[in-house]
């Protein structure tokens, strides 16, 4: 459980930095991915089982041996059980020993590679161990518990994926006598009464930012070319971005706030947003 626990830390701090521009969320992610490996790649590389003399000795990992007295073995059953463990198939045996001079029991899911072969070894060692070669179904409660795991899990990457795709959309513009009006991820309403000048930039802002460059301080900026929500840079400060980057011209919206660039993929429907909103400004004076 604690490994994949870490590997889903990770993939949403990643997530999260990718869409919101958090320099916490990145660290966050640097921190974790590493431990993601460091947890998980050892179960690849040292992960063995040994008859070794009256003592079953399992190594996963980077834990410390296992040491399980063939006499102390309970039972060793066949399942599918896809429960959180060590296990690298889903082929497992669930071995049942006692431990701490028989006051206690535990169990533990290992995967061997020959899963029949063993069991037959292990039998040999202590004819009293209860062996069931043929996988068990699991019961109702573990199904249900997984059924609400999967459909979570399912909800939250089919919504990440989604917020991924419309994220690239081209921002929906709305212009009237009170102003102008952006709606979707990060949208904005401004008012004609704010808005101090508006410019039309004959460059892309992938080369308006060439040299001077910018920082997302909260936004997002997808694996296309649209980036939208908050940015900062020294030569235009703080500012708010619906843009698609490789595209020209850009709209420049002067305002005592934030100011605000607006581009879409086609030019031409940038140039007519333009016209709109200086025929906006035009009748507002």
């Amino acid at each position: 459980m604690t490994f994949l626990l870490i590997t889903a830390m990770s993939v949403w701090f990643l997530y999260l930095w990718i869409v919101s521009g958090s320099v916490f969320l990145l660290i966050m992610a640097i921190i974790f991915i590493p431990l993601t490996a460091f947890f998980i790649m050892p179960i690849w590389v040292f992960n063995y089982y040994l008859f070794d003399g009256d003592n079953l000795v399992i190594k996963i990992g980077l834990s410390k041996k296992v040491i399980i007295p063939f006499d102390d073995i309970i039972s060793a059953v066949s399942t599918r059980n896809p429960i959180s463990s060590a296990a690298l198939s889903m082929d497992r045996i669930e071995l049942k020993y006692r431990f701490k001079a028989n006051k206690f029991a535990d169990t533990m899911l290992i995967s061997p590679v020959n899963r029949l072969e063993f069991l037959e070894e292990l039998k040999s060692r202590n004819e009293n161990i209860e062996i069931v070669a043929t996988p068990q179904p699991m019961d109702k409660s573990m199904k249900i518990f997984l059924t609400v795991i999967l459909g979570f899990t399912s909800i939250v990457l089919a919504g990440s994926a989604i917020m991924m795709v419309v994220g690239e959309f081209d921002p929906i513009v709305s212009v009237s006598g009170d102003g102008v009006s952006i709606s979707g991820m990060y949208g904005i309403t401004i008012r004609s009464d704010e808005i101090t000048d508006i410019i039309l930039i004959e460059d892309s802002m992938r080369g308006i930012f060439a040299d001077v460059g910018a920082m997302r301080t909260n936004g997002f900026d997808g694996f296309g070319q649209a980036q939208k929500g908050y940015f900062s840079s020294l030569e235009y400060g703080s500012h708010i971005r619906f843009v698609q980057t490789r595209s020209s011209p850009t709209i420049l919206i002067e305002r005592r706030a934030y100011n605000v660039f607006i581009s879409f993929r086609d030019g031409e429907k940038t140039r007519e947003l333009y016209n709109e909103l200086v025929r906006l400004i035009n009748n507002d004076n």
